[in-house]
Order: structure tokens, then sequence, then C-alpha cells
């Protein structure tokens, strides 16, 4: 099976969608009938190995709202290397350009195309955008005729499965993104990390680890944690890790109680930070998905977030699942009066379940297959 991968959202500076793809480059890796091959925009264009996926990149400028992402705008040169690929599925996560290009291709070449659906435009014009709700409905209007052409979508959770059958895309279904269980529950903890990382022994950690983003809603959760320090003075701390456009509000808002590192791409570092932290905090309101929840969770570390999208069918412990920002702040303190009491092995057992990498790649390529016998 030769399987294409083509994207604008593969960042070195990480992100689900990294996340995403890394993992199918790891798991792939293990059989000699998968081809893969990976098409990202970049610097320059060049061909290159990582493990045994072929990565091919076309030269692209950046994106004017966020250094880390580049836009593929050569549509003749994108035509191209499909054409030369010869793949037999076209797994397309990007919504823009890339979808109509690939079709066109589709009808010389005959292969399958299949779109995973990461983000959910129609959330993050609420955040991105003033006034978001006057575009959505063109929004709606063009993920279901984007979507609707493949032969079939992939959706990260029931949530957009339902959300994607509602505005009438209706060849979906669902894959839950998966971790490396084992790597995650096996790192030890060493709270001696804490002085390394100038992280106070005696406080509760509270820690973000993702992009700075409008789409993750990082102001609202700094503005969180203000109002938390007013509740709850000298009682938590902020580690917050990763980078993005909003870095320096962070500065600008927080007096105190908080420590920035920036975006870890060592995953086992990643780990013994999350285990030398008490609480996983988001405020996004528009994730599909959620993968450094499940990290999260595989370390030991419950979760407070906002009940929305697919964060009800990948937190265990739902009822730290908030409404709003005050319930928030409200969740954090008694999740924190509680920690004693977590059962950190029914979580883990939980993470293992449902989002180990083996059963969520499998499913994965059972999807392709079905799509191949159409």
């Amino acid at each position: 099976m030769k399987i294409l991968d083509v994207t604008h959202f593969y960042s070195r500076r990480g992100g689900g969608i990294k996340t995403y793809i890394d993992n199918k480059i790891d798991y792939f890796s293990r059989f000699d009938d998968i081809h893969h091959t990976l098409l990202i925009p970049d610097e320059e264009d060049r061909v290159f190995f990582k493990k045994k996926t072929k990565v091919i990149t076309i030269k692209s400028p950046q994106l004017l709202f966020s250094k880390n992402y580049r836009l593929i705008i050569n549509p003749l040169k994108l035509a191209k290397i499909i054409e030369e690929e010869n793949p037999d599925v076209v797994e397309i996560g990007s919504p823009f350009l890339i979808p109509s290009v690939v079709k066109y291709i589709q009808e010389k070449k005959g292969f399958k195309i299949v779109g995973f659906f990461h983000s959910d435009l129609e959330k993050v014009s609420d955040n991105v955008i003033k006034k978001g709700n006057l575009i959505k409905p063109l929004v709606k209007k063009y993920v279901h005729k984007t979507y609707n052409d493949m032969d079939c979508v992939i959706a990260p959770s029931n949530y957009i499965q339902n959300y994607l059958k509602k505005i009438g895309v209706s060849k979906v279904e669902v894959v839950y993104h998966g971790i490396d269980v084992g790597r995650f529950t096996n790192s030890q903890i060493d709270r001696s990390l804490r002085n390394f990382y100038g992280i106070p022994e005696n406080k509760i950690v509270l820690i973000y680890a993702g992009r700075f983003s409008p789409d993750k809603n990082f102001s609202e959760l700094l503005r969180i944690f203000k109002t938390l320090n007013y509740l709850k003075p000298n009682v938590y701390h902020l580690l917050l890790v990763g980078d993005g456009n909003l870095k320096e509000e962070i500065y600008d808002t927080l007096d105190s109680d908080y420590t920035v590192l920036d975006y870890i791409n060592d995953k086992d570092e990643l780990i013994r930070i999350y285990k030398v932290s008490d609480i996983f905090v988001s405020a996004s309101k528009s994730d599909t998905f959620g993968i450094s929840l499940i990290e999260a969770q595989a370390c030991g570390l419950p979760v407070v977030a906002y009940s929305e999208n697919s964060f009800p069918e990948i937190v265990y412990y739902k009822n730290f699942l908030a409404k709003d920002s005050l319930d928030f702040a409200y969740k954090i303190i008694t999740l924190s009066q509680n920690l004693p009491y977590i059962d950190r092995e029914k979580m883990i057992s939980f993470v293992k379940d449902n989002f180990d990498l083996n059963i969520t790649m499998s499913k994965l390529i059972k999807v392709y297959e079905k799509v191949l016998s159409i």
C-alpha cells in the first residue's frame, strides 16, 4: 500500500498534526508492505528519509499569522509530485488549496482520497476572528463541499463525526489519535527536576503544553490563572511549555508564579516535566481532539479543561470539566484539594484501553483498506 500524506501544517515547532504524522512514521516503519511519503512545505525543495518515510518538501512562504507554519502555494509543483509518487491513498491534512489540486489529479490517476478533519474551522473562527459568527455559514458550506468530495473523512472523535454528519458529510470514520503509552507510563518521577527548571517545590503546579495562540484560547487561560491567584494567593504555579504569537501576552498579563519553557521537541524531556507537575490545564474550545491531554493523563496528571468539543470523550475525570472561566478556576481549586484521592491507575488504564498507538494506527490502516476495497 502506497500512502501519501500532504498537509500545510507540519511544523518543526510541534503541534497535534506533527505528532499524528510522526506517530504514523514510527508505526509504518514496522511494515515492509507500507510505503509512506510525506509532502509538506518548507524553506526549500528537498527530499530525505525519516525512518522509512520519504519526506518531500516544497519551498513555500510563511503564513502571516504564524512564524511556525508555511503554505504550499504552487499547485503545479504539488500536482507534479503527486503524479510522480503515484499513491494508492492520499491523506489530506489541510482544508485549503490542497483538496482541489488532489481532486484534479485523482481524476487522472484514480487513487483514493482520505481527509483527516484536524481543525474545527467554525470554532476556530469564533476564537480568532472578531464577529466570527458572521462567516460561520460560509465556513460550514466550505467544509461540507470540501470534505464531501472525498472518498472518506477521518474524524478524531465521535463529537467531530456527529458534527460532520450534521452538516451533510456522510462518509466518516472515527480514529482517535494515539500515543506510545509505554513510553509515557514507564518514565520515572524525579521531583528534583523542579529545582532544575526553577519551579517551586511547595506549590501546586499547573502545566499547559501547546501553542500560545488565539485558536487555543490562550489569553483566557492566562486570565483564569490570574483569577485563581486572586482567590488562592501563593498556592499555584503555572508552567507554560510551548511557543506562539501570544507569548509576549504572558508577561503583560501575569505578575508572578509562572514559568515559561520553550517548545520541547524531546518527548522524554516533556514526559519528565509532566511528571513533576500536578494538574494539566487547557482553555481551548476548538480542539478536535487534544493529544497533550492524553499524554498528561498517561503520566498520571488529572485534567481541568472546558466541557467542549471532544474533551468529554478523552478526559477520564469528567467532573473537573468546566462550563465557564470562573467555574474553571473553582474546578482547579476543588481538584487540588482532592489530588491525594485521584486514582491514577484507573486514569492510565483509560488511556491504555482507548488511545494506545497500536490500537489507533491499526484502525487507521483498516480504514485505508476499506476505502481501497470500494
